[in-house]
């Protein structure tokens, strides 16, 4: 596909994602017999679908890097409204956390996007690392294992709605880990945007605010969201099963993404290795200077 303009690019995404929203309420009127979140995840499937067959045609797999932040902010609604029930301070309070990190996150993709002819470098290593299975790759672990793992986060969401108890204790402390977690990822973002606008060099990395903490504030204000996710939950209504959703999502940054990153960014930063040798993964711990490291 030729070359297009910024805001053409919103608009191919805007239409794309209107079909996939189309394809995803059929698919629930289809499936609803199975039961609200059986066909629920069934939508979501076939929205992720249609957004993965529009990547492949315009050529850039990250057309689905917004779904992540924006499924959620029409699965929640639709839940409350199959349910067809008033209002809750639950429900308020999960509408309230699932906007603010929704539309912060979606927001914070709209200012980064460079449009169909920038796509993620993870998503170009992967294809030209093994072309031939791209196409499955592609489908499976850029498009259908997010959803998945986004949806699992979601489970405890519907099981609160559904169950028909009151917020607890746990409900408003999860509430306050979700805000406070959208906060650290903004933050995180806002610190990391200012030094990439800075004179710094290429060959540098961000070490500074909460970068000198954590090498991930971004993700770890993930992860605790979606842990708070699950707190609210067990406010409401205790259902330990549900905390599959968080731990798969803490596993995927842990063991997937993060890993990941780092080698990309250690090998064109040489710096990097004393900065991990400083500064904890995710939780914030106590800094071990670089020099004592490199003394044992």
């Amino acid at each position: 596909m030729g070359k297009t303009t910024r805001a053409m690019a919103f608009i191919y995404c805007g239409i794309v994602y209107l079909i996939a929203f189309a394809a995803g309420y059929a698919a629930f009127l289809i499936f609803q017999k199975t039961g609200v979140l059986t066909a629920t995840f069934l939508a979501d499937i076939a929205a992720t679908i249609v957004v993965w067959f529009f990547g492949l045609l315009l050529h850039n797999a990250s057309l689905y890097d917004p779904y992540w932040s924006v499924a959620p902010l029409i699965i929640l609604p639709a839940w409350l409204a199959v349910r067809g029930m008033p209002l809750r301070t639950a429900d308020i309070l999960f509408m309230i956390a699932i906007y603010v990190w929704g539309v912060r996150l979606t927001c914070n993709w709209a200012y980064r996007w460079r449009g169909l002819s920038h796509q993620d470098w993870r998503y170009t290593m992967i294809r030209e690392k093994n072309p031939r299975m791209y196409f499955l790759a592609n489908l499976m672990g850029i498009n259908i294992m997010p959803t998945v793992l986004v949806f699992m986060g979601l489970a405890p969401v519907y099981y609160a709605l559904m169950g028909g108890g009151q917020a607890g204790i746990w409900t408003y402390l999860g509430f306050i880990l979700c805000i406070g977690a959208a906060l650290l990822q903004a933050v995180a973002d806002r610190q990391m945007e200012d030094f990439q606008k800075s004179s710094a060099k290429r060959s540098d990395h961000i070490d500074t605010g909460l970068w000198r903490l954590s090498r991930h504030p971004n993700y770890l204000g993930e992860i605790f969201f979606w842990w708070g996710i699950w707190l609210m939950q067990m406010g409401v209504v205790p259902f330990w099963p549900t905390a599959i959703g968080p731990i798969a999502i803490t596993l995927l940054f842990v063991c997937v993404s993060i890993p990941m990153m780092e080698r990309h960014i250690q090998a064109t930063r040489p710096g990097y290795k004393n900065y991990k040798n400083e500064v904890p993964m995710l939780v914030p711990t106590r800094r071990t200077p670089a020099h004592d490291e490199n003394s044992r």
